[in-house]
């Protein structure tokens, strides 16, 4: 049987999920208590930003979101399993204020890794597809095992050695003087039935602004298309010429048929938290 190490939560990830389970249950017990009735493989459970304001999550959020959605996900997926509910949750949160808004058109380098909102045009959808999100390792001598989180369109990350193994090789090697025959601590395995996936789907969208300046201008016919990727229980659920509000996180890819390596520009894409619709923006 394979070893599973755990680690205390720091200081701040204990907020985090106290913040987490205080607002589940002072806000949304009723809608936990209905997840034993899902049927979906993965229910995205919208939040909405102002119950967060009155919350560590309010300061916390918009410095460590990734870190503070991670920890939120922890919680609610523990609220499920309670209620004996076979669904995946992942927190959707909706409803941000102006301070987050954004115009497609007006994003620069400057702001990789802001999360904000845009109201968007879809124009042009592509096949949905997976990829491995989190890769499971063991080691065959000790039975130690451990996960290795990958990062979408990147080159895989890979595990050569077993952690505890390699921490007794150096500190037998060390008092050896580099004389001990012991094997090295390289003799692991990918546990493939383990390994996690998750369904995305490219998307390109368009500002709406950008389309009314071309209704209104017949000589100008400037319409930028950006790509955005969607997960989870979003894939296949928009449609060309759909007009909705995206919360997305501002990142950096390379080009097509590109490397970071090969080319140094960059393009946009825009990794989709949650959507709405698009009303919210529109006075």
């Amino acid at each position: 049987m394979s070893k599973i190490h755990t680690t205390e939560p720091d200081p701040e990830a204990q907020s985090i999920l106290h913040a987490w389970r205080k607002l589940f249950e002072n806000n949304y017990s009723s809608e936990l208590d209905r997840s034993s009735i899902y049927e979906e493989e993965v229910f995205g459970f919208e939040v909405s930003w102002e119950l967060l304001k009155n919350t560590p999550l309010h300061s916390i959020f918009p410095n460590n979101p990734k870190k503070a959605l991670e920890l939120g996900n922890q919680v609610i997926r523990e609220q499920f399993q309670n209620r004996n509910s076979i669904t995946r949750p992942v927190i959707r949160i909706v409803g941000f204020d102006k301070d987050f808004s954004y115009f497609l058109e007006d994003v620069r380098t400057r702001d990789r890794g802001r999360l904000l909102s845009f109201q968007a045009t879809v124009t042009n959808l592509d096949t949905p597809m997976g990829w491995l999100k989190r890769s499971k390792y063991i080691c065959n001598d000790c039975g130690n095992s451990w996960s290795v989180n990958q990062s979408l369109a990147r080159e895989r990350n890979r595990s050569t050695t077993c952690p505890d193994c390699a921490d007794k090789y150096v500190k037998v090697m060390r008092e050896s003087k580099g004389k001990a025959e012991i094997p090295p601590p390289t003799n692991i395995s990918m546990v493939v039935e383990e390994n996690v996936y998750e369904d995305i789907q490219y998307v390109e969208i368009t500002c709406p602004s950008m389309i009314l300046k071309v209704l209104d201008d017949e000589n100008n016919n400037q319409i930028y298309s950006y790509l955005a990727v969607i997960t989870d229980e979003y894939v296949g659920t928009l449609s060309v010429n759909q007009e909705v509000t995206i919360n997305a996180w501002v990142e950096l890819d390379h080009l097509p048929n590109r490397d970071f390596a090969m080319d140094t520009r960059r393009v946009f894409i825009f990794k989709v938290h949650s959507i709405e619709a698009s009303s919210r923006f529109n006075s």
